[in-house]
């Protein structure tokens, strides 16, 4: 009830209306991005005073297997993302901030040795003028947009966009997960251009002093995912790395999905139990499916479920459109994984493995 109303409030920004950053918040990019429907985004970390990072402090609960290590958060340490939706496909100049997402972690004593830690997230809603946000109740919220697309029937279409509400956050904002999706070494390995400075982005946080220990080692050496979105890049590559940034943070061991296999970059696809494996929630009519078939895109579920829109879509939450591109990059992937080195995407290592 004492969290602020408006996101002018929170003193996040200098000014919402340019949503200018505050001097000490950080902005920041990632290798392979989450689908959000076509939505633009721009990422923010508030690292609270001198307070630091612990670097890869964060173990996944024992036992597992390929799963990269997470960064452990001071209290008070707010991770924010704002969303904004082109109302004219292909136009940034008609893009329309649709809503800011806050994380912010509470610290309880004793709480976060295997990771358990108490992130609460909070959607604000941007208002027509786009020049402040409201903290949007607990219930969450459905709003339809017009959108102009020349590729829709008469140029245009209707989006429904979901604001979450704050139990859905922790659908996905999970202890296996590391809570803060995307604040990791995989992601955020890369080059940045700062103003006509290009720098490593870890190298960056570690010359502004926000980890405790110096990083294990130079950036070019430590892991990343590949870009999803890069089609010079390896085919196999590029498709692990988009499907454990869209879907990992559920199927993984203990993650929120239900079925047993896991979609981690940092695993080789035969540890990942989705190669011959029947589906456990239905075929949806398709002929002896698997979880993934290799060479034969049609009989491997993963892609259907990428395809559908409501009942057995996935992802199943906070997505309503399809991503094109991702379906074609998984079906191409299928297609010829039975010429592919099935590899994993990224080796983390020692560098991110707890002891087993």
């Amino acid at each position: 009830s004492s969290f602020p109303r408006k996101l002018s409030e929170t003193g996040l920004f200098v000014s919402t209306k340019t949503l200018q950053p505050a001097p000490g918040i950080i902005p920041y990019f990632v290798n392979s991005p989450l689908w959000s429907d076509g939505a633009l985004k721009e990422r923010l970390l508030a690292i609270p005073g001198n307070s630091q990072i612990g670097y890869n402090e964060v173990p996944y609960p024992q036992p597992a297997p390929g799963a990269p290590r997470g960064w452990k958060f001071p209290d008070g340490t707010v991770a924010v993302k704002t969303f904004s939706l082109e109302l004219e496909t292909g136009n940034p100049a008609s893009a329309r901030r649709l809503e800011t997402r806050i994380l912010h972690l509470e610290q309880t004593p004793g709480s976060d040795e295997v990771g358990d830690q108490v992130w609460r997230g909070y959607t604000y809603v941007w208002n027509d003028d786009q020049t402040d946000a409201e903290l949007l109740d607990s219930s969450g919220l459905d709003v339809t947009y017009s959108i102009k697309d020349t590729s829709a029937p008469g140029g245009k279409r209707d989006q429904t966009w979901h604001y979450p509400s704050r139990a859905e956050c922790t659908m996905c904002h999970t202890m296996p997960a590391k809570y803060v999706l995307g604040l990791d070494t995989l992601q955020l390995n890369r080059d940045h251009d700062y103003g006509g400075v290009v720098a490593n982005q870890l190298a960056t946080f570690e010359h502004l002093g926000l980890f405790k220990q110096p990083l294990p080692d130079s950036p070019d050496k430590l892991p990343k995912l590949p870009d999803y979105t890069d089609e010079s890049a390896d085919l196999n590559g590029r498709a692990r790395a988009y499907l454990h940034a869209n879907c990992s943070h559920c199927h993984r061991k203990w993650g929120g999905g239900n079925a047993s296999f896991q979609l981690l970059g940092t695993l080789d696809l035969a540890e990942t139990g989705t190669i011959g494996i029947r589906p456990n929630h239905g075929s949806f009519e398709l002929h002896e499916p698997s979880i993934l078939t290799p060479g034969e895109p049609d009989r491997s579920m993963i892609l259907h479920r990428m395809t559908r829109l409501r009942l057995g879509r996935m992802p199943h939450i906070a997505s309503s459109v399809k991503d094109e591109a991702a379906i074609k990059l998984i079906g191409d992937w299928i297609r010829q994984l039975p010429n592919l080195d099935p590899k994993r995407a990224v080796d983390i290592g020692a560098e991110g493995i707890p002891n087993q």
